[in-house]
């Protein structure tokens, strides 16, 4: 038995060499440069492809090999591929046992020109007869299935060397006019076999045309593949990009980046452990951990952008900045992030954001099937107004003239989106500055769900007092409801409304209550609809143009018969405490109880302020409650006392003039009629009083002398 199997495997043995023998004989002796015409005519049959070969062909056997020289083929009459070399060489005695052993793979000079009509199909689409690709997919379907079915071992090989040089790829968009050029292609990888590191060089250029851009790129690194080309490992990573072109403003930016990456598809993880990389003068580490990419993913690791001047490099990218009122802003830029949370969540905790002198820290999560953000953030203190543009004469001008009607109204929310939103911010500043107005100790919760945002609360502290509001908008529905609660306690008046609205003529320290609420999503429905209740209180103030001393003295020298000239009078008010109620009803508000404590007098009146056209409609009445003024004809008697003296106000509420207020000598000519009349009554019954007491003074003195006798 021992000999009959010697013999058998000397059998074979002879039959493979005569096998080996006769392939060599017939590589030999044909010349495959002799099948250039039928190769040729097989590609113009079976593709419309125009197939030229007019370099030699080569092969050989030990190693098994290929290579090709000048090949070209058109398309359409018009240039689709070249090839200038093809070199590749496989081990036979590898390929029999399954583990293939490249010797070299070269290819050099390829060229391929893609092409987009203006019917949007591309070259490539017509390669390939009509019919034919549909066909051939059928078929590879058909032929994939018992291969996916069928068990096969694990594939091993090893390629010696792999270079590509000069590869060139020209692509052409008819219907935008891109252009895209890939030229200087190179790679080169040797010793590559599965588990093993083994170095990777990888350049090109890449151009475009809309925008022009130029891009530069080279690649050096240590790659190790696993099995199954499941793992990826990059050591040693070293890499530079250049850029320069139209989103660069022509000016060059350089990329740089090292590290290490480790990729795993089988377990569906990335390791960045770290990466490094640099644009300009910023530079960014990480070490990044994320598990489950592919479903729920899972982060840990940091994340930190050294100190930069984010100005100029915005600057070096191309980025015009617009013009602020502080051209130092945006020169200390950096963060420093904790990455973590539960699988489907993103966890920043902490997180340290520096924008020059300003510093954000906190905690930020978001929930990724959600859309859940959360957060919990401190802000030591911002200046908003270096940001924003500087104020000019023209802006100025702008603001403060009337705005011309506008041509239709948009809305105010953008509901589809805010019903989408889900959010729990939580944020506290110690100092927030905007549009010249500081807020200290600022605290803001704010939540969205399902429409419905919820403010609760915004406080802080303003010019020596505080404010506390909530606010509600239910936006739900396509006519949202509004809901505001609002106090404001110990406030100073002047610098605020110098800021809001350019009024200087009303000072002092306000407390005010607000209940408001509204519906609809544009603002003048907002108005219309508007409905709500306010009380204030307003201590230690002033009125500025407006002087009610001089109304009232007109009044009193009236009524001591004389003339008095207040027009070189201060136009101003004084008062102990302004206090009062309205009523909100769409466009109108209603004050039916105005108080104020004036020097030597009472002010009481009520009217109404119409928002649309910001004009007021106010009766008032100072009651006289001692001296007025120094003047001698505005001297106070007994008589005079609890005279009221009539005002009315009509007209624009916010005149360069002060409130559109005047003696109202109408209503008091009737007050002096009044009083002239109630005068008369008293003198009329005081001598009829007088006279019944002289009655009764003879009729008594008559008793007497009658009964007296």
């Amino acid at each position: 038995m021992p000999a009959a199997l010697r013999y058998l495997l000397f059998a074979l043995a002879g039959l493979l060499v005569l096998g080996a023998v006769a392939i060599g004989g017939i590589l030999l002796l044909l010349d495959p440069n002799d099948y250039k015409p039928h190769i040729e005519k097989a590609a113009e049959t079976h593709t419309r492809l125009d197939l030229q070969l007019d370099g030699d062909i080569g092969w050989s056997f030990i190693p098994l090999g290929l290579e090709l020289n000048k090949v070209s083929a058109s398309l359409d009459d018009a240039p689709f591929v070249e090839l200038d070399k093809l070199v590749a060489r496989v081990s036979l005695r590898s390929l029999i046992a399954m583990q293939p052993a490249v010797h070299r793979f070269e290819l050099a000079g390829l060229e391929l020109n893609l092409v987009k009509a203006e019917d949007g199909s591309g070259n490539w689409e017509r390669v390939m007869p009509e019919g034919s690709g549909q066909a051939a997919t059928e078929k590879a379907a058909e032929e994939k299935a018992p291969t996916e079915s069928s068990d096969s071992g694990e594939l091993q090989f090893n390629v010696s060397e792999v270079a590509i040089s000069d590869m060139r790829l020209h692509y052409h968009d008819k219907v935008t006019g891109q252009k895209v050029t890939l030229d200087d292609f190179a790679l080169n990888a040797s010793n590559i076999k599965p588990g093993a590191a083994f170095p990777l060089d990888l350049q090109f250029h890449l151009a475009t045309t809309e925008p022009t851009l130029d891009i530069n790129t080279q690649l050096s690194t240590r790659l190790t593949l696993g099995e199954a080309f499941q793992q990826f490992l990059l050591q040693e990573l070293n890499g530079t990009i250049k850029l320069q072109g139209e989103p660069t403003n022509n000016q060059p930016v350089e990329l740089a980046l090292s590290g290490k990456v480790d990729a795993s598809l089988a377990d569906s993880r990335i390791q960045l452990a770290p990466l490094n990389v640099s644009v300009n003068q910023m530079q960014l580490s990480t070490q990044l951990d994320v598990k489950q990419f592919d479903t729920t993913p899972q982060l840990s690791g940091n994340l930190n952008i050294a100190e930069f001047s984010a100005r100029k490099l915005l600057t070096q990218l191309g980025i015009s900045l617009p013009p602020m009122q502080d051209s130092t802003t945006l020169e200390k830029v950096a963060l420093d992030a904790t990455l973590g949370g539960k699988p489907g969540q993103i966890t920043i905790k902490p997180l340290t954001l520096q924008l020059d002198s300003s510093k954000l820290s906190g905690e930020v999560r978001y929930t990724l099937d959600s859309g859940a953000l959360f957060s919990r953030l401190n802000l030591n203190a911002l200046n908003a107004d270096r940001y924003l543009p500087p104020q000019t004469e023209t802006t100025a001008e702008a603001e403060s003239t009337p705005e011309a009607p506008t041509a239709a109204e948009t809305d105010l929310l953008p509901l589809e989106t805010l019903r989408g939103l889900n959010l729990d911010i939580g944020l506290t500043a110690g100092e927030l500055i905007a549009n010249q107005i500081a807020i200290k100790q600022l605290k803001l919760q704010a939540t969205a769900a399902k429409g419905m945002i919820k403010i609760s609360p915004l406080s802080g502290q303003l010019y020596e007092g505080a404010f506390n509001a909530n606010a509600t908008i239910d936006g739900s529905s396509d006519n949202p409801r509004w809901q505001v609660q609002a106090n404001v306690s110990d406030v100073k008046t002047l610098p605020l409304l110098t800021q809001l609205a350019e009024m200087q003529q009303f000072s002092g320290r306000a407390n005010i209550n607000l209940d408001l609420n509204t519906r609809g999503n544009r603002v003048s429905v907002l108005r219309n609809n508007a409905k709500g209740k306010a009380d204030f209180a307003i201590a230690e103030g002033r009125l500025e143009g407006t002087s009610m001393s001089a109304y009232a003295c007109q009044g009193i020298a009236l009524m001591n018969k004389e003339t008095i000239d207040t027009s070189a009078w201060p136009k101003v008010t004084d008062f102990e405490n302004l206090s009062g109620a309205i009523t909100i009803n769409g466009n109108s508000i209603k004050n039916q109880a105005l108080t104020a404590q004036l020097k030597g007098m009472a002010l009481e009146g009520e009217g109404d302020v119409n928002i649309d056209s910001m004009e007021l409609d106010y009766r008032a009445g100072l009651r006289i409650l001692g001296n007025v003024h120094g003047d001698p004809a505005c001297r106070v008697n007994e008589k005079l006392k609890n005279l009221i003296i009539p005002v009315k106000c009509e007209g624009a509420l916010a005149g360069e003039e002060g409130l559109p207020c005047k003696f109202d000598t109408v209503r008091f000519r009737e007050t002096v009629k009044d009083m002239a009349k109630a005068e008369a009554k008293q003198k009329a019954n005081e001598e009829i009083d007088r006279g019944k007491e002289k009655l009764k003074e003879k009729a008594a003195e008559k008793f007497q002398k009658l009964f007296g006798r």
